[in-house]
């Protein structure tokens, strides 16, 4: 699982560090090589190889039109470069995928939980201010369904005690 937020600078040569506790939650996940693709407000994506054909494989494009799908496909997966970690622990950012997310210098890196997005500082402010979504809402729904299923999971505990004295 990615988690955090983090700064890091690319390097003259279009090569970012990927934070060293990023690349410790794969340990023993084989996270050696990832895809990097163009993401959603102007952001680059960063996905393991295996989550990210695990991600197209799975994705339905039904309530897409046929165009619109195929037109996606072809966006989506045209953005794609793999890449892999060198011994620094750092990737190489594509120069086309640089200049589409406007990264020159210093970068916001942040874990998604199953992926890794990376931002210029200035892009994600405008990003973050342009958002409709609203953090303590979600939070409240996150927040509630861990206390209701730690509930739901108590309650089905207690029943299982009971039939079995």
């Amino acid at each position: 699982m990615f988690a955090g937020r983090y700064i890091h600078k690319i390097d003259e040569k279009g090569r970012i560090a990927l934070p060293a506790k990023m690349m410790k939650a794969g340990i023993g996940l084989g996270y050696t090589e990832f895809v990097i693709t163009k993401g959603i407000g102007g952001c680059l994506s960063i996905f393991p190889t295996n989550k990210f054909e695990e991600f197209i494989n799975n994705f339905d494009p039904s309530y897409l039109s046929f165009e619109d799908g195929l037109n996606f496909y072809r966006e989506f997966a045209s953005w794609a470069h793999y890449t892999s970690v060198d011994t620094q622990g750092r990737i190489l950012i594509p120069q086309i995928l640089q200049e589409e997310s406007n990264i020159r210098d210093e970068t916001l890196i942040l874990g998604v939980v199953d992926w890794i997005e990376v931002w210029d500082l200035k892009k994600y402010s405008e990003f973050k201010e342009k958002s409709k979504t609203d953090y303590d809402s979600g939070a409240k729904m996150f927040f509630g369904s861990l206390i209701r299923g730690k509930r739901a999971k108590n309650a089905n505990s207690e029943t299982s005690e009971r039939s079995d004295g």
